[in-house]
């Protein structure tokens, strides 16, 4: 009598389900995933423009780019250089003593 064995076949592997606009990650997720994982390290985001703004900003915007740059040292990231600037200037914020008091037009 022979005995048949069962032959198996190694599992298919699943093929990721396609992106489909009902489960699409959008850049601006994976942007914000970046800068998540780079500020848990203590780390700039290599995803945001550091460079300071072409012209006029509002102190909504210099809000913004106050939160999104929060890791970033202020004398080495002109967004956020700018940003604190406009703030200092309407009053919002103020630069700590122990910094050092921001002069008249250094941005």
């Amino acid at each position: 009598m022979w005995l048949q064995r069962e032959i198996q076949e190694p599992e298919q592997q699943r093929m990721p389900e396609p992106r489909t606009a009902a489960n699409a990650v959008t850049v601006q997720e994976i942007m914000d995933r970046i800068n998540s994982e780079h500020e848990d390290e203590g780390r700039p985001s290599p995803v945001l423009d550091h460079a300071a703004p072409r012209g006029p900003i509002t102190v909504d915007y210099a809000r913004i780019l106050m939160r999104q740059h929060r890791v970033c040292n202020r004398e080495g990231c002109p967004a956020k250089r700018c940003a604190f600037a406009l703030l200092v200037e309407r009053g919002i914020m103020s630069p700590s003593q122990s910094v050092g008091q921001l002069e008249p037009g250094e941005i």
